[in-house]
């Protein structure tokens, strides 16, 4: 990885003995800095609130030859003696060093080693496609890293993809902690293979599945045709401009749904939680946001699990007015549903192409209860 920059107040760039390239205060916006030197008419200027918004933690140096009072936000003190300038690049690298996420972390300094391998990928760091002018201008046009990054999905220095260790765990791990989820897990080819994932392993015939008509094809796909559950549909509404609304709300009475179950399954209808599985629409591509709390609370209890399928969401938990909106900042009881959440990761989020994931958030009782159901 190349090293990043000192980030430094104009009249100090000149000053400070450093390898790294030392660039003004106003010459970036810190996305390229791994530590910062100001003085103290800057720590009064509003640069430590700009700094603290930008959410990055950088380390931040005070540069003064007179003692001055530690300000909040500032990590030390230094005057330019040859110990503090080791202390300032030891704080550059160890913040370089928790910068990157676990698998792209690992995945650039395995690059940087320059290893070849003679199983697959067959281009060789796109070593085929340089033999013809139009396999050079494929190169050339995605860049050298692309090629050399594409490796074998069971390269032992990267961890096993299929068995989830490594640096791939890592990373599923890391994302758990980010989006509040037990366990997360990474799916390509997009929240429609996400669907069908959570649908195949929760759902069988014989299963009762609460199934919102707002619902992707993907669920209807996974849910009533591979796993063949039996739907009780949710009725949805439409605006006069054919705008896709929310759940009518007499559909989240249980007295309601019940009788629909004796319409379809009258065995069912008396059971504590007669359904296996709902899938919810979190979010529909019209942008209708559901509050999960209210719906885990009108029909949770009825459930085992609640699907909610939030591929135009995702961001929710990260914007204090939508909080009630996200499953996974809720605080599960023992007589809450287990949650899944699959997110587009490529849609409302950042993600390449068909990035998706699965979140999981399940307390132990009712992973118990769910057991003892199957086994009994």
């Amino acid at each position: 990885m190349k090293s990043m920059n000192i980030a430094a107040s104009s009249e100090l760039v000149s000053r400070l003995s450093t390898h790294r390239r030392v660039v003004a205060l106003g010459d970036t916006d810190f996305t390229d800095v791994a530590a910062v030197v100001i003085t103290a008419a800057d720590s009064r200027s509003g640069i430590l609130a700009l700094l603290k918004r930008t959410g990055f933690h950088l380390p931040v140096f005070l540069y003064s030859e007179h003692v001055v009072e530690l300000p909040a936000g500032v990590t030390a003190v230094i005057n330019g003696n040859e110990q503090q300038w080791l202390e300032l690049e030891s704080a550059a690298c160890q913040y370089e060093e928790n910068l990157l996420p676990p698998f792209y972390g690992t995945l650039t300094q395995y690059v940087e080693m320059g290893n070849s391998t003679f199983a697959c990928p067959g281009h060789q760091h796109g070593a085929f496609f340089k033999k013809h002018p139009a396999g050079r201008h494929f190169y050339d046009f995605f860049g050298e890293n692309v090629f050399r990054a594409d490796m074998c999905n069971a390269d032992v220095k990267l961890g096993d993809l299929l068995i989830h260790e490594g640096s791939a765990k890592d990373a599923q791990k890391f994302a758990a902690k980010v989006f509040h989820a037990d366990k997360t897990y990474f799916v390509l080819n997009g929240t429609s293979a996400a669907n069908k994932v959570v649908t195949n392993a929760l759902l069988t015939r014989g299963d009762l599945v609460l199934f919102d008509r707002n619902n992707h094809k993907s669920n209807h796909h996974g849910a009533l045709i591979q796993a063949g559950a039996t739907p009780v549909y949710l009725e949805a509404s439409r605006n006069p401009f054919g705008f896709i609304g929310g759940i009518d709300a007499h559909c989240f009475n249980e007295e309601y749904l019940r009788q629909q179950i004796r319409d379809v399954a009258p065995e069912k209808a008396d059971l504590p939680r007669p359904f296996r599985l709902a899938i919810i629409q979190l979010g529909t591509y019209d942008g209708t946001v559901y509050n999960a709390r209210q719906v885990i609370d009108t029909v949770g209890h009825l459930c085992d699990y609640i699907l909610f399928d939030s591929a135009w969401v995702g961001y929710e938990q990260f914007i204090p007015m939508m909080a009630d909106s996200s499953p996974l900042l809720l605080e599960l009881n023992e007589n809450d549903p287990g949650i899944f959440v699959t997110q587009s990761v490529h849609k409302q989020q950042a993600g390449f192409s068909q990035t998706s994931q699965i979140h999981k958030k399940i307390t132990i009782s009712v992973d118990r209860c769910v057991f003892a159901r199957i086994s009994g």
